[in-house]
C-alpha cells in the first residue's frame, strides 16, 4: 500500500510549487548550511554534502508551509487506519480474531509513522462477540503459550499493559511504547486466535534535541541511500527499521516536522 503515500507526497508537490521553486533558489546556501551544523561533518566528502544539501532543499520545500489536514492516512505495512499526529486505532473483539471479517484483515499489524518511543498510542476495543476479552501489550517475541489471564501488567514485565473489555463495555487504553520494535498484542483470554502487533518506529528526532527539526533531516540526508553494513550508514536514520535509509525515512522526519518529543 505504498501508493496512498506518495500520492499525498504529490499532491502536497502539486500544491506547492511556489515554495519548491523557493527551495531551489536556496540550493547555494544548503551547502553553507550543512558545514555549519557542526564538526561532525568535517572531513565529509562533499559529493555527499551536495547530495545531502539537495535532498535538505527538496523537504525543506514541503515542510516549511503550512500543514494540511488530510484525515486517516494509510501506511506502508500498516494493516490499519490511523490518524496523525496522534495515533488512534480501533479494534473489534472476537475469540476468532481481533478484527475478525473486518476490511483490515484479522489481527493485523499497527504501524504509522506517528508511532514511536515516548509518543502516546491510544487503542479503543469493544466486544463483537458477547464475550468478554483483554486488549493486552506484551513484550516482543512473547509466545501464545506464554500469556496467562494471571499476568501481572507493568514496567519490567512481559505484559506491559492491559484493560479489560466487558461484553457491553468498550475499553480505551493509552500506552507510549519506550523502544523501537515490533510489540505483541493479545487478549489474555484467547491469545492463540488473538495475536496482533504493534510496529514502533525509530524517534524522528534523531539528535535527541526532543525537536524534530533541520538537524534531524540532514542527518537522514547524509546516509540517504546506505544500508545496513554500508559505510555512511546511521541506524538512528533508518526510522522503520527496513536497514536501509531511503525515502520512506525522509517522510518519517518531514511529517513530525516541528514537533517536540
Amino acid at each position: 500500500m505504498v501508493w496512498p503515500l506518495f500520492a499525498r507526497g504529490v499532491f502536497l508537490r502539486r500544491r506547492l510549487s511556489g515554495p519548491f521553486l523557493a527551495g531551489l533558489w536556496l540550493l547555494p546556501q544548503a551547502t553553507t548550511w550543512i558545514r555549519i551544523l557542526g564538526t561532525s561533518l568535517a572531513g565529509l566528502d562533499w559529493r555527499f554534502v551536495l547530495r545531502a544539501a539537495i535532498l535538505l532543499v527538496l523537504l525543506v520545500s514541503i515542510v516549511a508551509v503550512p500543514l494540511v489536514s488530510f484525515g486517516p492516512v494509510r501506511i506502508p505495512r500498516a494493516h490499519a487506519l490511523l490518524s496523525m499526529p496522534n495515533p488512534e486505532y480501533t479494534f473489534f473483539a472476537n475469540f476468532q480474531g481481533w478484527n475478525f471479517s473486518q476490511s483490515s484483515g484479522t489481527n493485523p499489524t499497527i504501524a504509522s509513522i506517528y508511532i514511536f518511543p515516548g509518543q502516546t498510542l491510544t487503542a479503543n476495543s469493544h466486544s463483537v462477540d458477547s464475550v468478554s476479552h483483554t486488549l493486552s501489550y506484551y513484550a516482543p517475541g512473547t509466545t501464545a503459550a506464554q500469556v496467562h489471564t494471571t499476568d501481572v501488567c507493568g514496567a519490567g514485565n512481559s505484559c506491559l499493559a492491559s484493560v479489560s473489555i466487558g461484553p457491553s463495555t468498550p475499553a480505551t487504553l493509552q500506552f507510549a511504547f519506550s523502544s523501537a520494535d515490533t510489540f505483541e498484542i493479545y487478549c489474555q483470554i484467547h491469545p492463540f486466535a488473538m495475536h496482533a502487533q504493534v510496529f514502533v518506529d525509530r524517534s524522528p528526532d534523531i539528535n535527541g534535541d526532543h525537536t524534530v527539526n533541520v538537524l534531524d533531516l540532514v542527518r537522514v540526508a547524509l546516509a540517504f541511500g546506505t544500508s545496513s553494513g554500508q559505510p555512511g550508514f546511521n541506524p538512528n536514520a533508518d526510522l522503520n527499521r527496513d536497514n536501509t535509509v531511503n525515502i520512506l525515512d525522509l517522510v518519517d522526519v518531514a511529517a513530525n516536522f516541528g514537533r517536540t518529543v
